[in-house]
């Protein structure tokens, strides 16, 4: 009992700095939205000006909860976690956010080939995006024999 309270508050320190980051957008500078689950506090399936105020106005706190709702999941019978237990809630919390980022970067770039916005891509549309993107990357001097500059794709 002694050890788990040390083990959560480390973990939970490698674990909020990352989430900070998160809520910042991935570097981009700009604030990302909660997912709708986060906003429904109640699971009434409708959020609420209230709701939604709360969860904007303190996303440290949101990711708070989120991770500690997330932990709880894997606590025993009488509401404690153990060392493994721990460790297994904050891999699957870390599972579930990766898998959420991934799949919400297929959706952006889905929607920026979609150019029309009908949910569908023609030809079209992917030969005019790939077009836009080799122009990019030509102006980036991703070149022959010279790797692109990274910067931020906007």
């Amino acid at each position: 009992m002694t050890r788990t309270l040390p083990v959560f508050l480390g973990a939970l320190a490698l674990v909020a700095v990352p989430m900070v980051a998160d809520a910042r957008g991935m570097g981009q500078g700009r604030a990302m939205l909660p997912g709708f689950e986060a906003l429904d506090s109640d699971g009434s399936g409708a959020v609420t000006l209230e709701d939604f105020q709360a969860a904007i106005s303190n996303p440290q706190a949101l990711a708070r909860d989120q991770l500690v709702a997330r932990l709880m999941q894997e606590a025993d019978a009488d509401g404690k976690l153990d060392e493994a237990a721990l460790r297994a809630g904050l891999e699957a919390h870390s599972n579930e956010r990766r898998e959420a980022r991934r799949t919400q970067m297929q959706t952006r770039m889905f929607e920026r080939i979609d150019a029309d916005g009908d949910g569908v891509i023609s030809a079209e549309e992917y030969e005019a995006f790939t077009t836009r993107m080799s122009e990019r990357m030509e102006r980036r001097g991703a070149r022959e024999g010279r790797p692109m500059q990274r910067r931020n794709m906007r």
